[in-house]
Parts: C-alpha cells; sequence; structure tokens
C-alpha cells in the first residue's frame, strides 16, 4: 500500500470516528447543547454579517449608478476670467487617461420668490445636448422638458422638492432673485429674472429643493459673462480615481481656475459606507470567534466525556495525530453545518432584503428611509458571492484553529492512567 492510500485510509478511519462520536448520544446533555449552541451561533453570525454587508454593497451601489449619475464626477471653475472656447479645452482633455467627456456650466445662486416666501436655489446653466453626454439628469427630468430649453427661452426645470415647496405648476412663472456684485466685490441691489417652468427635477433626497436648470446663454444674462463659461463639468471612467484625475487635469489646463471633485461634495456618504464595510468586518471576526469559544467548550467537555473511549483507541494502535483528527473532524462538522445554515438564510434575506424591509414598513407603519433626505426611499441590498465566501472561509479557519487545542489535549490522553481507574 503506498503512502496517499495509507494517507486517505487514516484520514477516512479519524473522520468516520469523529462523525460517529459527534452523532453518538452523549451522557452529558450539556456537551449537546453547547455543540448545537456553537453551530446556532456562527449561523446567526453569518446570516447577520452577510445582510450588513450585502446593505452596504447595495449602498454603495445606488452611490455610484444614481447619485454620481447626476452630480459630475469632475469640474473645473474660473478663478479671475470665464474660460474661452470650451470645445477646445474639452478635445484637448479628452486625451487624458480617464477623461471621457466635458460640458460647460454657468452657476448661478439664487433666491426663489414667491410672495413672502423665500428658498435657495442652484440654477445651473447648460447645454442640454453636452450635458446628456456628462451626466444622466435627462433620466429624471419630466419628458420633453430638456428639449425646451433653448437659448434665450427663459425656461426652467425646478427640482420637484421646490415645485411641492411653493405649489408650482407647469406654466408658471417662477421668480429668481439674482444677487449682483457691487465694487471692490460687495453686493449691490438684486435683480429679479422671470423664468417659464417646463419641468420638473425628480431625483429624490435633498438635491430636489436645490436644483434647477436654464439654458446656458441665458445664465450668460444673469452672471453678466459675455464670452466663454464658468466651469466645464467632466466624466471619468474611474470614479474611485476622479482626485488624480482632476489634478491631472489642473495640470493641463491653461487658465486659472479651482479643482474640485465629487468626493469634495458628496464624498461623505462614500467615506460612511466604506467606514461601516470595515466596521462590519471587525464585528466579522469578533462574532465568529466568540462563536469559536463554544467549539472550544464543547471538545474539551467532549474529549473528557470519552477518555476511556480515546485511551481504548490509543491501546489499539490509534495514534496521536489520528485522534487530533478524530476531534479536529468533530468540530469542523458544527462549523460546516453552521456555515450552510447561515449562508443559506443568509442568502435568502439579502437578496429579498428589499421586500422584506418594505413589508415591514407597511406592517409597522415605520420609514427606515425618507426620499426626503436620502437619495433612494427604499433599502438597497446587493448579494455577492465573494462576500459569502470570505465570511465562510473566515469562519472555517477560525473554527479550526480553535479545535487544535482540545485535539491536542485528546491525543496527550495516558490510557493506563485512564483505564488503570
Amino acid at each position: 500500500m503506498n503512502n496517499e492510500s495509507k494517507l486517505g485510509l487514516t484520514f477516512g478511519l479519524s473522520s468516520a470516528i469523529g462523525v460517529r462520536f459527534l452523532m453518538a448520544k452523549s451522557s452529558n446533555r450539556f456537551i449537546s447543547f453547547i455543540s448545537m449552541t456553537a453551530m446556532f451561533g456562527i449561523a446567526i453570525g453569518i446570516t447577520v454579517l452577510l445582510v450588513i454587508m450585502s446593505a452596504m454593497n447595495g449602498f454603495e451601489q445606488q452611490l455610484r449608478d444614481k447619485l454620481l449619475s447626476v452630480v459630475p464626477h469632475g469640474e473645473i471653475v474660473a478663478v479671475q476670467e470665464p474660460i474661452s472656447n470650451w470645445e477646445s479645452v474639452v478635445a484637448d482633455l479628452k486625451h487624458l487617461p480617464g477623461v471621457i467627456e466635458g460640458a460647460p456650466v454657468i452657476a448661478v445662486k439664487g433666491l426663489v420668490l414667491q410672495g413672502s416666501h423665500l428658498s435657495g436655489i442652484a440654477l445651473d446653466g447648460i447645454v442640454p445636448s453636452q450635458e446628456a453626454q456628462v451626466m444622466s439628469s435627462l433620466e429624471y427630468v419630466t419628458a420633453g422638458a430638456w428639449e425646451k430649453l433653448t437659448p434665450g427661452s427663459n425656461n426652467i426645470i425646478l427640482g420637484q422638492g421646490l415645485i411641492d415647496k411653493f405649489n408650482f405648476e407647469l406654466g408658471d412663472d417662477i421668480s429668481v432673485m439674482i444677487p449682483k456684485k457691487g465694487e471692490k466685490g460687495r453686493l449691490s441691489s438684486p435683480t429679479v429674472a422671470n423664468f417659464n417652468l417646463v419641468g420638473s427635477f425628480n431625483f429624490g433626497g435633498q438635491l430636489d429643493s436645490l436644483q434647477a436648470y436654464i439654458h446656458l446663454d441665458d445664465a450668460r444674462t444673469l452672471a453678466n459673462v459675455e464670452n466663454g463659461v464658468l466651469g466645464i463639468r467632466f466624466k471619468f471612467d474611474d470614479i474611485f480615481n476622479a482626485t488624480d484625475i482632476i489634478r491631472d487635469i489642473g495640470r493641463n489646463v491653461r487658465s486659472y481656475v479651482y479643482l474640485s471633485d465629487w468626493t469634495r461634495k458628496q464624498g461623505h456618504l462614500y467615506n460612511d459606507i466604506k467606514l461601516v464595510q470595515m466596521i462590519t468586518y471587525i464585528v466579522l471576526v469578533l462574532v465568529i470567534a466568540v462563536a469559536s469559544f463554544n467549539i472550544v467548550s464543547t471538545l474539551v467537555m467532549a474529549v473528557n466525556d470519552k477518555e476511556s473511549e480515546i485511551a481504548i483507541l490509543l491501546t489499539m494502535g490509534l495514534s496521536q495525530g489520528q485522534v487530533k483528527r478524530i476531534f479536529i473532524v468533530q468540530g469542523m462538522i458544527n462549523a460546516t453545518f453552521g456555515c450552510i445554515l447561515g449562508g443559506i438564510l443568509g442568502s435568502l434575506i439579502s437578496v429579498n432584503l428589499a421586500e422584506i424591509v418594505q413589508f415591514l414598513e407597511h406592517s409597522f407603519s415605520i420609514q427606515v428611509l425618507s426620499g426626503d433626505i436620502y437619495f433612494i426611499d427604499a433599502l438597497p441590498s446587493e448579494f455577492r458571492l465573494g462576500d459569502l465566501a470570505i465570511l465562510v472561509g473566515a469562519t472555517l479557519s477560525i473554527s479550526f484553529l480553535a479545535t487544535l487545542y482540545p485535539a491536542s489535549n485528546a491525543a496527550k490522553i495516558k490510557p493506563a492512567l485512564v483505564l488503570g481507574q
């Protein structure tokens, strides 16, 4: 018999005895209770952590696919003189690695007037056809409104939050107070611009209460810009490398400009998600470690309970290594069943998390996420097999380490002392 056959036979014998020890009725029922506790502890830990990780993945996906679709990945803003000939500037910068497209913008701050009520507003003067290549704002604008933003039309698209706040309707005249700079940078008497409401921007969250779109030429009049633009927005191929790309843009722009990227305005959301993910991984280790302590307790008591059987096996020729493997197998079976149970439950909950939360919201009349505050109104979830693999791998690794101490104690039993009692 070759060495591979002997190894297989030895491992098979140890596994068979380990399974028999696990399935056999123990005289001490507390051992069985601790064994079940260890298995369910691992299952619950994996379930909870998998659901949390899936929710964080969902938030990250929504941040990438939704919020960053209407927020520029990067932007340059003129400091002194407007940026002239923006088309050639964009054409030159598109040759830089990571830059996909650019669009001009003239941003104007103002106040919406409705009777005695005022509300701050950010007017973005854009070229609709060019803006659509940089951001997906068109997807959240009422049908046909985007095309109505033409030069000199004085048409405006307001966020739905502003429309609801002032009870505006399509076709209404919207008065916007625009501050003007006087001598030495001081504010002079503001002017009032009138616009025709042609559509709404319904994205969700606070953007709906701040955002408004007008045509670039109309914004030029408000900002007293005769030629050029005040800023250029960019779309990048890698949003998580936006800081490096915008710096590269800054080194290649001849004008004196401010540099900005999405991490400065919306980066706190991404940082919060990453912080929760990091905390989740720490909790993962702690939860599994606690469950592993139960495995240690189970095996220590099992060794004490099976001392005579172990002694007999040693006298029959079983090696210390084989005895170790008996209890390693016994502990790993508990861990494996816990992983299977936790993986199934966690996967089912993670895949259906949005529906489960909606059911709980309707049943208990609660709201987990408010669309008026956040950019989403439903709890997102994205289940990834990679997360499940990490959880299961970490659990089995820690559980394996937990079995080594009691298994080593089992191998050190002296048959003469145990059987002579």
